[in-house]
């Protein structure tokens, strides 16, 4: 299979048939210009898109009404960039495609009260009504319209003498579907249409053998080709669609709506594979299908670089004009990036990951992206951990909030305790049938009695403000201690808010004395925290509530390196044992919402900043990346001390070892 390259774009081209024209003005040479002013070596194109029409002369499906009939606009941007040794796989829109639903509404997706299954439409709406942003209906991956993608797939990749790989978009939209397709597909498999977990299980296989056939007929005449399949196919949350990925291609539009915490924590469930793996962002100044929107270059810059820090090879997300032309001004920005990225590509792939810290997904979003922000934000690396992972790779792990453990792996948590490992535990994880599956040193006694209550830190377990009893916007989960050590005590409210009992505006005032049961406990090398912390940190954002995770974790675990960063950096450590060296990433940038975008915009240098990591081997050098400058070093018990002389954006450095 081809080599993953590592500076892509992804080139939209979703076109009205209201656009006259479309495709008139390509041009080769100023298709080729732009992609060498970007610095990039793929660019994905396109064969079909969302308003179901195609950019080659087709057969299978309609080419664009509005094309000079006969011209294939896909086959000419890959001879163009092939000719300049730039790779351009081939996308195919699979979810959503107004064409084939307008003309077979059969083939849309269908929910259990038998409602056509749509994104942001109003079935009611008048001609001339505003439509929202991002509306489509939805189409089932199965029956005749699964054969129709066979078809057309098989089309191009007979159609092109070299196709570097197929991108299929919107492929797992819902979880169950009940069109008269799937009902029969279902009583055929001996499922019932009623039980929505056989619903489930249907529509993961018949996604499964929707990407199995794909596949296969691609792999008929590319056997090295790519093949990627989007809208959850690189999401933490979905893995029975992991396995029939070539690679990974991690969406995610940070200033939009992913943020800047979410590609590092997918980037480590994308690594576990073996397989290479892409974050995808986009030029955007918000999100898909904006013209003429751009986002500042030294966000973009930022961007690729900490996909880099973590493995991850680059996407950047544009959307060709219909007349074919391409926006110079875009890939004068790209190009800045990809420049730069280009640098310090030998210090970033392949690397390994460093990490002595595991987390465990809990399945709730705000759980988990309130405890990856906790750590990311003070500067902690992690792995995450699926059930069955081997666990010698850690020190400590974390279970955050509601973490649901079946009983063969709360045994292998347990041993992993008795070998000395540390886990901390947050809310109700690893709690089931009313009983705490690991041993905390107490014992579990249902949820708090109030909406909220507060937390009052104890003095092993002290804040850098506010030691006061603090609010928390939900209540701590009762226990009752047994022989474990109390680090905090839960403060209850006077009495509920009510209509008939309320005081203030909004929340009632603590009591004076403590409730009888503790905020959090420690029993040896566990420690068990009361509160949901890592959700109320995503939802309310309180620095108290990180500090309590954080500072309850180092009771039990050492983090592998200290930096003197403020929140907004992050850093990462990772290993190219093939070389004899570590790479230290360190990137800073603060972003500021201005309406519904978060923005980055100043980049303010920091000077000097010093960097402790335990290294067990003899450290020889230390030099900065990608200039290769000496810096001044200490190493005494395996712990390496340097200093960074100026973070602006990025900084690296390459710890040579003997």
């Amino acid at each position: 299979m081809r080599k993953l390259p590592s500076r892509q774009v992804h080139l939209d081209f979703h076109t009205s048939p209201l656009i006259p024209g479309v495709g008139a003005h390509f041009d080769k040479k100023q298709f080729q210009a732009a992609l060498t002013e970007g610095n990039v070596n793929s660019i994905t194109v396109f064969a079909k898109c969302h308003h179901g029409y195609c950019y080659y002369p087709t057969k299978i499906g309609k080419q664009h009404p509005t094309m000079q009939p006969g011209f294939d606009l896909t086959g000419a941007m890959v001879d163009a960039a092939h000719e300049i040794g730039v790779d351009a796989p081939i996308y195919i829109t699979a979810g959503w495609s107004v064409y084939d639903s307008e003309r077979h509404p059969e083939w849309c997706m269908v929910d259990v009260q038998g409602r056509r299954i749509s994104r942001n439409i109003d079935e009611n709406a008048k001609p001339d009504d505003i439509r929202p942003d991002c509306s489509w209906r939805c189409l089932c991956l199965s029956g005749d319209y699964a054969q129709h993608i066979y078809d057309l797939t098989r089309e191009i990749v007979n159609r092109y003498k070299k196709v570097d790989g197929l991108f299929y978009d919107i492929v797992y939209l819902e979880e169950a579907c009940y069109c008269p397709n799937c009902i029969s597909g279902m009583k055929q498999a001996g499922l019932d249409p009623a039980n929505i977990e056989d619903a489930k299980a249907y529509y993961r296989l018949s996604h499964l053998a929707f990407m199995k056939n794909c596949t296969d007929i691609m792999r008929e005449r590319h056997p090295e080709a790519t093949i990627f399949f989007n809208s959850g196919g690189a999401d933490i949350y979905r893995p029975e669609y992991h396995a029939g990925q070539s690679h990974y291609e991690m969406e995610d539009l940070p200033t939009a709506w992913g943020g800047y915490n979410k590609m590092p924590p997918r980037a480590s469930v994308m690594s576990r594979y073996g397989k290479e793996y892409l974050g995808m962002t986009g030029k955007f100044h918000t999100s898909w299908g904006e013209f003429g929107g751009y986002k500042n270059p030294d966000a973009l810059k930022y961007e690729v670089l900490s996909m880099a820090m973590y493995g991850a090879k680059c996407s950047v997300g544009d959307q060709l004009h219909p007349r074919g032309l391409m926006d110079m001004e875009t890939y004068k920005l790209i190009g800045h990036a990809y420049r730069a990225l280009e640098k310090i590509e030998p210090w970033a792939y392949p690397a390994g990951s460093t990490a002595t810290l595991g987390v465990y997904l809990s399945g709730q979003s705000a759980s988990d992206e309130g405890l990856h922000s906790m750590l990311l934000e003070s500067h902690i690396d992690f792995e995450i951990v699926l059930p069955g992972d081997e666990l010698k790779p850690f020190e400590a792990l974390i279970l955050p909030d509601c973490v649901a453990l079946g009983d063969e792996e709360a045994a292998r948590i347990d041993a992993f305790i008795s070998r000395g490992g540390a886990v901390l535990l947050t809310g109700k994880s690893a709690v089931k049938d009313g009983r705490f599956q690991l041993d905390v040193g107490a014992e579990y006694a249902g949820p708090g009695r109030y909406r909220m209550d507060y937390f009052k830190p104890g003095k092993e377990l002290p804040m850098p403000y506010a030691n006061a009893p603090f609010l928390c916007y939900e209540s701590a989960f009762v226990s009752k201690l047994t022989h474990g050590t109390a680090l905090a005590e839960v403060y209850e409210p006077l009495f509920e808010r009510t209509y008939a009992t309320y005081c203030s505006h909004s929340y009632t005032p603590y009591r004076d004395e403590p409730a009888a049961h503790p905020a959090a406990v420690v029993n040896g090398k566990t420690v068990w925290i009361a509160h949901p912390m890592c959700r109320l940190y995503k939802l309310r954002g309180a620095q108290l509530f990180r500090e309590v995770v954080i500072r309850a974790l180092k009771l039990v675990y050492n983090p592998k390196y200290a930096v003197s960063l403020p929140s907004a950096g992050r850093t990462r450590l990772t290993k190219q044992a093939e070389h004899g060296r570590y790479v230290f990433h360190a990137a800073y940038a603060s972003p500021i919402q201005r309406g519904n975008t978060s923005v980055l915009e100043d980049v303010v240098a920091l000077r000097d900043v010093p960097v402790r990591i335990q290294i067990p081997e003899t450290v020889t050098h230390v030099r900065l990346i990608p200039d290769g400058r000496e810096l001044a070093f200490s190493q005494k018990d395996g712990a390496l001390e340097f200093t960074l002389p100026c973070v602006e954006l990025y900084q690296g450095a390459e710890i040579d070892y003997q």
